[in-house]
């Protein structure tokens, strides 16, 4: 019965491991706001080319 009880004991414990590899870590909060202003720059970028496109053609007319 002991024996029984240490093997059950033995495979929890095992069963309780971390995976191997471990996982990937979550992304940092600075990695996610860079990766954020990184896209509204962007998006600032083409609104203003827009904006100059849209001035051009109304001087041009």
């Amino acid at each position: 019965m002991k024996a029984a009880l240490l093997v059950a004991c033995v495979f929890l414990m095992l069963g309780c491991q971390p995976s191997n590899p471990p996982p990937t870590p979550l992304p940092t909060k600075e990695k996610t706001i860079d990766r954020v202003n990184e896209k509204l720059d962007d998006a600032m970028k083409k609104t203003q080319e827009r904006l100059e496109a849209i001035d051009a053609d109304k001087k041009g007319s």
